[in-house]
Parts: structure tokens; sequence; C-alpha cells
């Protein structure tokens, strides 16, 4: 399982067929802004699951939204992860890797 968070921000990762990656991301849902999947190449990355996991006991409290992803196939994608509402089209943040198998 290859784990990044959003220090690998517009940066390139080197991966294998069968490799698993984890995006991890601080989120506070209580906001009204969410991560979400805005664009992934399907022939190289599968999707497997997102998963929320609040960081604190406090009314409020923000946490950490986790999405996993399969290589499986080689080739050259491009994840694009964004911060955004559910009202608005717009995103306030945004996330992109390069994943090279």
């Amino acid at each position: 399982m290859i784990t990044i968070d959003t220090t690998f921000n517009g940066k390139k990762i080197l991966a294998k067929k069968g490799d698993v990656i984890k995006v991890q991301l601080a989120e506070n849902p209580t906001t009204g802004y969410l991560w979400k999947i805005k664009s992934s190449d399907d022939k190289h990355l599968k999707f497997k699951k997102e998963e929320y996991e609040i960081s604190g006991e406090a009314i409020g409290a923000g946490g950490i939204r986790t999405f996993h992803l399969e290589v499986i196939s080689k080739g050259i994608s491009e994840l694009h992860i964004a911060l955004g509402n559910q009202w608005e089209n717009d995103s306030v943040e945004t996330f992109r890797i390069t994943i090279e198998s």
C-alpha cells in the first residue's frame, strides 16, 4: 500500500500493477466542504472505497477523508480530487497527482 497526503500535491508517484494507493486529506464535513474525486483514469486506476475518520470528540471536529484506489494496468494517469460544497460548482482547494505504473 502506498499512503499519500497533501505533501504529494502536484507530484508524480511510481506504482506497479496491484498496488493500492491510499490518499488521505484533512476535511471538516460540518463546514459543508467535502473532498470528491473529480477525475481519474479508469483504465489505470480502480476506485476501491472511501472512508472518513473524525479526529476528535469535540462538536464540529474535523477528520481525515481517505480514498483507496488500485493500480490495475501500466501507464500514466492523473488523479484529481477537489474540496468543495454540494451547492456550488467551484472548488476551494484541489489535489492532483500523477501516477506512473
